[in-house]
C-alpha cells in the first residue's frame, strides 16, 4: 500500500508520528451550509487528530447562531472572507465549502496570503480555474488537497491494488454506470446555485458525478479523446445535464463507457473491467474477480477450442461496505503540512476530473469528439456562452450572491 493511503487511513509511519507529536493545524472554515458544518463537527469533535478550527466565515445571522451554539469558545467569527484574511495570524489554512463559482477566487487569496487550502469538489466551475488554483499553489509552496474521499474506498483502493499489479493484463474495457445520486426538483430548487452554469459550473457532471470522474481517472488514467452523449434538462426545467454519458478512447484499443444520471429513481453502481488476464465486476458492495488461467487475447489467437471451453477461469467473491472517510482525508492533509506525507488527492489532480467533465460538455455542444488534453480557452468561452443563456426553472440561473 502507497506512503498516501497509510497516511490517511490513520495507519501513519512512526516517522510521521513523531514529526507531527501533539501540533495540529489551525484551520479557517469558509462555507457554513451542510457538508460546511459536517466537516465543522469533525474537527471540533477531536475526530481530525491533527487539525483544530480556530476561524470561521460566517455571513448569515442563522450561521453565526450555528457557530455561537456549535463552535469551541474562542473561535473567530468573521462576517466575510475579506475580514478573514485581514487576520492571518489566526490560521495555517483554510477548508473551502463554499458554491462552487467561488471556489477559485477563495483559493487564490488564500495561496497568495500564505496559506495552505483544502477545498471540497470541484476545483472551481472550469478547467482555466483549475489550473490557475494549481499554478497559485505551486507559486506560493503550499500545500493544496481536494475532497475526493472515495480515493478511500476500500473497493476502489483494492481495485487499484490489482490494477497496480498488473492482474488484469492489458486492459481492453472499461464501463462505469452510476444511478445513486437521484435528485428531485426540490433539491435542484433548494439553492439558486444549484444546477446552473453560472454558480456551479454544469449539473451532474460537475457536482455529483464529479467524484466518479476522479474515481475514473486516479484508477485508469486520461483517454485520449471523450465523446460526450449529454442530456440537458432530460428530467428537469433547466439548462445544465442531469443525466451524461462519456464514450472515452485511449488510443491503444482500450475503450471506457462512463454513465452518471440524477433521474433515476432505482440505484445502481456497476463498475465493469475488462483486460487480457481477468475481469472484474463491482456491483454494490460486493467485487466480482474473474482470473484466467492464460491470456485470452493468445488464447483466441491459438486455441484450437472454438469457443470459451479451453480457457480457465476462477472466480472470487470479496465485499467491500462503504465508509465515508472524511475524517481521513481531513488528516491527511494536516499530516502533509506537517510532515511532508504524501497526499491522498493533490490539488493538482482536480484538474483532471474537470478536464473530462468539460470536454464532454464541449463534445455535446459541438457534436464532435473532443481531443486532450483540452483547449481552455475554447471551453471557457463556451461556458460563458452558456451562462448568458442560463435558465433554471423559467428564471435565469445566475445567483447573483454577494461576495463570500
Amino acid at each position: 500500500m502507497t506512503n498516501a493511503l497509510i497516511c490517511g487511513r490513520g495507519e501513519v509511519m512512526d516517522c510521521q508520528n513523531s514529526m507531527a507529536e501533539n501540533r495540529k493545524v489551525r484551520m479557517a472554515l469558509i462555507g457554513t451550509g451542510a457538508m460546511g458544518r459536517k466537516y465543522a463537527a469533525m474537527i471540533t469533535e477531536g475526530r481530525v487528530p491533527h487539525m483544530e478550527l480556530t476561524a470561521a466565515v460566517c455571513r448569515s445571522e442563522a450561521s453565526r447562531r450555528w457557530a455561537e451554539k456549535e463552535l469551541p469558545p474562542g473561535t473567530a467569527v468573521f462576517d466575510s472572507s475579506d475580514d478573514l484574511f485581514a487576520r492571518p495570524d489566526l490560521f495555517d489554512g483554510v477548508l473551502i465549502v463554499t458554491p462552487h463559482d467561488s471556489h477559485a477566487r477563495l483559493a487564490v487569496t488564500a495561496f497568495r496570503a500564505g496559506k495552505h487550502v483544502f477545498c471540497d469538489k470541484p476545483a472551481g466551475i472550469s478547467l482555466m480555474e483549475a489550473r490557475l488554483m494549481s499554478r497559485e499553489a505551486e507559486k506560493a509552496g503550499a500545500v493544496y488537497a481536494m475532497m475526493f474521499h472515495q480515493r478511500l474506498y476500500s473497493r476502489y483502493v483494492r481495485i487499484k491494488e490489482i490494477l497496480n499489479r498488473g492482474e488484469l493484463g492489458r486492459l481492453l474495457r472499461i464501463s462505469m454506470e452510476n444511478t445513486e445520486p437521484y435528485r428531485t426538483s426540490a433539491y435542484h430548487r433548494s439553492s439558486p446555485w444549484h444546477s446552473t452554469w453560472a454558480g456551479e459550473g454544469g449539473g451532474v457532471l460537475i457536482n455529483q458525478g464529479h467524484h466518479l470522474l476522479d474515481v475514473w481517472q486516479w484508477l485508469f488514467g486520461m483517454p485520449k479523446e471523450v465523446y460526450g452523449d449529454i442530456r440537458f434538462g432530460k428530467y428537469n426545467d433547466f439548462t445544465v445535464d442531469d443525466e451524461s454519458r462519456i464514450l472515452m478512447d485511449y488510443g491503444d484499443g482500450l475503450s471506457g463507457s462512463f454513465f452518471v444520471t440524477t433521474g433515476e429513481t432505482v440505484s445502481r453502481e456497476k463498475l465493469e473491467v475488462v483486460g487480457s488476464r481477468g475481469t472484474l465486476i463491482l456491483e454494490g458492495d460486493t467485487l466480482r474477480i474473474v482470473a484466467y488461467d492464460q491470456d485470452s487475447m493468445e488464447y483466441g489467437r491459438n486455441s484450437s477450442c472454438q469457443n470459451r471451453t479451453g480457457l480457465g477461469l476462477s472466480i472470487a467473491e470479496e465485499v467491500y461496505p462503504v465508509e465515508k472517510n472524511y475524517e481521513g482525508m481531513l488528516d491527511n492533509f494536516a499530516m502533509a503540512v506537517l510532515t511532508g506525507c504524501a497526499l491522498i488527492a493533490p490539488g493538482k489532480e482536480g484538474e483532471r476530473a474537470m478536464e473530462l467533465a468539460n470536454a464532454a460538455y464541449l463534445s455535446a455542444w459541438t457534436g464532435r469528439p473532443v481531443a486532450l488534453p483540452l483547449d481552455g480557452e475554447s471551453y471557457q468561452e463556451q461556458l460563458q456562452a452558456h451562462i448568458r443563456t442560463d435558465r433554471k426553472f423559467g428564471r435565469n440561473g445566475e445567483s447573483n450572491r454577494p461576495g463570500i
